[in-house]
């Protein structure tokens, strides 16, 4: 997760056009691109089509391999094309338009979102797009709570890693596929950790004088 992490910030230190933009810009360009996308009407190709279009030329600028963005891309879809068959059995326009048309215009219109969400990451460093959130007027608390999200989902990565790791040293199975109930264990005790992390690191804060202010060498940014 680490790793992943820092080769967003990667791609986002390449001096490219859409990297020197400014976050505040980016960030309501992004919002804008997202909900076109959203609205977009069923069965409307065209459109989508013209907002892909867009997207690939943005991408080129950007200057990120595409590969990265495609596998990453790819890796989210599965799960919307999940969702968009649940969701298109029970769409108002499934009787007019067709179950297999809803599903691929919500497949359709999430993968535009969801390409949006990526690309706008690959070219903003973390810090600098927390930084244009505060300066575009989003709440405090809720900058901040993303920003501790972001840092400890390596933390609990790192935990997860060496719960695995314990789990096959202490198993006699050759194979370390978990079922139902081990995978269901293994998401309790890692809830359990993260609930006792959090009550610590709260009270280190606190104990410190946090007072809700995200402090950089370039001063307050929350």
């Amino acid at each position: 997760m680490r790793l992943e992490f820092d080769s967003l910030d990667r791609s986002a230190s390449i001096d490219a056009p859409l990297q020197r933009l400014d976050a505040r810009f980016k960030l309501v360009a992004a919002l804008v691109l997202i909900v076109l996308a959203v609205a977009t009407p069923m069965g409307a190709w065209a459109l989508m089509t013209a907002q892909g279009l867009v997207l690939a030329f943005l991408a080129g600028l950007s200057g990120v391999p595409p590969w990265t963005l495609l596998r990453r891309w790819l890796g989210m879809l599965g799960l919307v094309a999940f969702f968009a068959v649940l969701v298109a059995g029970t769409h108002p326009e499934r009787e007019t338009l067709g179950r297999a048309t809803v599903a691929a215009s919500i497949l359709g219109r999430n993968a535009l979102a969801t390409l949006t969400t990526l690309l706008l990451v690959h070219v903003t460093t973390t810090r600098a797009l927390f930084g244009g959130m505060r300066r575009l007027g989003v709440p405090a608390v809720m900058v901040t709570t993303l920003q501790l999200m972001v840092r400890y989902l390596a933390v609990f990565a790192d935990e997860l890693s060496r719960m695995l790791q314990a789990r096959r040293a202490r198993s006699f199975r050759r194979r370390g596929n978990l079922g139902p109930a081990a995978l269901a264990s293994l998401i309790s005790v890692l809830f359990l950790r993260a609930v006792e992390r959090g009550d610590r690191v709260h009270n280190a804060m606190m104990s410190r004088g946090w007072d809700g202010t995200w402090r950089t060498l370039d001063g307050p940014e929350a």
